[in-house]
């Protein structure tokens, strides 16, 4: 019985050494399939980090040019000085040549040279190019250089919030610089070479050698020429009103190119002030895409269009404005108290008054409203090629009131960014078009060959050309002879529209805080420049027609100069005042009308004319429409 319980233990002895080693056998075999299969890539690369040595080639980023090649923002070489201990036959020398070409002290540098057990210790960095030539002419083993790429903008503070800025690794932060950052800053290079594990660098060893590609070329639509004169005319202003910030927008209503922006005050993108985040946040914000406001009396431009557009109103139709009117039991006032009496459509646009477009949204109602907002692009982001751009700022339609209504028609309960006011005016007066805005006019390689075009997109078709034309004509009007006469440059025809805004602190009426702007476009019958004009807070003064549309007149004078763009004046016939028609009959008004060449329209029955649009003494011209009131 022994002997066969000793045989039967031994079996059992055996196999479990066999499972013993066959489980053993499984895990070399898997670890294995693992070192050459699963890890190889990761465990080759560790390899290669043990017996090569690298030093990276930096890709140089690309340039920023305006739209007729004027550099912006370029990149120019540095280089780093690295030393490999192991690589050095003469310390002493290698640290005397350091340190008295790099004005460093030897002790230091001698200690680094001498330092073994390390690969690479840096020694200098952002050295410039002649300063490694005169290294070279002492040259000693062990030395090595890198380049490396730092970015110089031409300007200073020129474009600062559009342009942006990059950060330590080349990377761009904000702006344009952060927006086409994958197109700007390229693929770094690297080059290799085998060494041993004390870092000496192998006899007869091969070198890798992986060049960078450099970032492609970014051409704006921006205008150098006009950028200057927007910079130079907004820093006077600053000085002139005393303003918190003052901004301005140029763009092409063609096609929705962006040909200046500025904001001020602002900073040096050269000496970015990278110790102080606040003043850094808020000097950067590109306030022109990325912020809004109550845009006030500017907007009316776009509310007239739409009324026109749905066939609720014309250019003769008539309004009173008593100087205020009561919606829902609230009083909402005109800017002129007194009231501007009877006027036609025309006449409430040159005057600005709020009666008139209260009227005018009410027939358009709000849900028509908003449809338009949304055709227009301000219910979301116009998709321009910036980052952080930001949406109008809307009541949720099922909450607007009779009241609220009423001041989205003169501009107020309503917040866009200026970036949406330039574009919506844009479609009013280029035949209903809304282009979607870019900054972005080519990409192209260094040999200049472009290789992306920026298509022209057109978000909607909003306005007819009948529609735009007559807006046009209205508009010259606001400042042939309007609130916006300050912005009149003889000899030339320019329309536009005044705005005045009240700010808000703490959802409350900032007292004596104001927004004083102004909206204009040249020429008048092809427009090809709208100028947009904001001051925000001047000192003293602050109506649009007073202190914004002065400055657009400047913007315009030496546009027209830098572009050589002749006299085109709307041809003009001889104004008059126009009489008091008030007590007379029918046939004693038309025999004046008939000689003065005016045409007239009769609202009534009665014997005698008891009111008129326009008023007496108003300023008309030859084939106007007067209404004559018969009560």
């Amino acid at each position: 019985m022994a002997i066969k319980y000793s045989s039967y233990s031994m079996i059992k002895r055996l196999l479990a050494l066999l499972v013993l080693v066959i489980f053993f056998m499984f895990i070399i075999i898997f670890r294995l399939f693992y070192i050459q299969v699963i890890g190889g890539y990761s465990f080759v690369r560790e390899g290669l980090t043990e017996w090569l040595r690298d030093l990276p080639l930096i890709a140089t980023r690309g340039t920023i040019t305006d739209r007729n090649g004027v550099v912006l923002a370029s990149s120019y070489t540095t280089y780093d000085v690295y030393v490999r201990p192991a690589d050095v036959d003469d310390c002493e020398g290698l640290a005397q040549i350091l340190s008295s070409v790099l004005n460093l002290d030897y002790e230091k540098v001698y200690e680094k040279v001498t330092k073994k057990g390390m690969s690479e210790i840096k020694i200098a960095t952002d050295i410039e190019k002649n300063v490694v030539q005169e290294l070279l002419k002492g040259y000693k083993s062990g030395m090595f250089f890198t380049s490396d790429t730092m970015r110089n903008y031409n300007y200073d503070n020129m474009l600062c919030q559009i342009l942006g800025f990059v950060g330590v690794d080349n990377d761009g932060q904000t702006g344009i610089e952060s927006f086409y950052n994958t197109y700007l800053s390229g693929q770094n290079g690297v080059s290799l070479v085998e060494a041993d594990l004390k870092g000496s660098t192998l006899h007869n060893s091969l070198t890798y050698y992986e060049d960078a590609i450099n970032g492609l070329n970014l051409s704006l639509t921006i205008d150098f020429r006009i950028q200057k004169i927007v910079e130079e005319t907004l820093a006077n202003a600053m000085v002139n009103t005393g303003a918190k910030s003052i901004s301005c927008l140029v763009t092409n209503p063609k096609n929705g190119e962006i040909l200046s922006v500025c904001t001020l005050p602002s900073y040096n993108l050269n000496d970015i002030p990278r110790d102080d985040l606040l003043a850094l946040n808020s000097l950067s914000r590109a306030t022109t895409i990325v912020d809004t406001f109550e845009p006030g009396s500017t907007f009316k431009a776009i509310v007239a269009a739409i009324a026109l557009e749905e066939g609720l109103t014309s250019k003769y139709d008539c309004y009173y404005c008593s100087g205020f009117r009561i919606i829902n039991g609230v009083k909402i006032n005109c800017a002129r108290r007194s009231g501007h009496g009877s006027q036609s459509l025309q006449d409430g646009l040159k005057n600005s008054c709020n009666c008139v477009f209260m009227s005018l949204i009410q027939k358009i109602g709000a849900k028509k409203f908003y449809e338009y907002l949304e055709k227009l692009g301000f219910t979301g982001a116009l998709g321009i090629d910036f980052p952080g751009e930001t949406a109008a700022v809307l009541m949720p339609l099922s909450t607007v009131t009779e009241p609220d209504l009423a001041r989205m028609g003169f501009g107020q309960t309503i917040a866009i960014s200026s970036l949406e006011m330039v574009t919506g005016f844009g479609a009013v007066i280029n035949g209903g078009y809304v282009y979607q805005p870019h900054f972005v006019k080519n990409i192209y390689l260094e040999t200049g060959q472009i290789v992306y075009t920026r298509p022209i997109t057109t978000i909607s078709k909003i306005f007819s050309d009948s529609t735009s034309s007559l807006m046009r004509e209205m508009l010259f009007s606001v400042v042939d002879s309007g609130g916006g006469k300050n912005a009149k440059v003889e000899g030339y025809s320019i329309g536009g529209k005044t705005g005045t805004a009240q700010k808000y602190e703490n959802g409350a009426i900032a007292q004596g805080k104001y927004i004083a702007s102004f909206i204009g476009f040249a020429p008048y019958d092809d427009p090809e420049f709208v100028v947009y004009m904001v001051v925000d807070e001047p000192k003293g003064a602050y109506y649009g027609g007073v202190v914004a549309a002065p400055l657009a007149k400047e913007i315009f004078t030496k546009i027209f100069e830098f572009y050589d763009i002749k006299n085109e004046t709307v041809e003009q016939k001889e104004k008059f005042k126009l009489p008091s028609f008030i007590g007379k009959t029918l046939s004693e008004s038309a025999k004046i009308c008939a000689e003065l060449g005016l045409q007239y329209l009769v609202q009534g029955s009665g014997d005698y004319v008891t009111n008129q649009i326009s008023a007496p003494d108003v300023l008309v011209q030859k084939n106007d429409i007067v209404l004559l009131i018969f009560e």
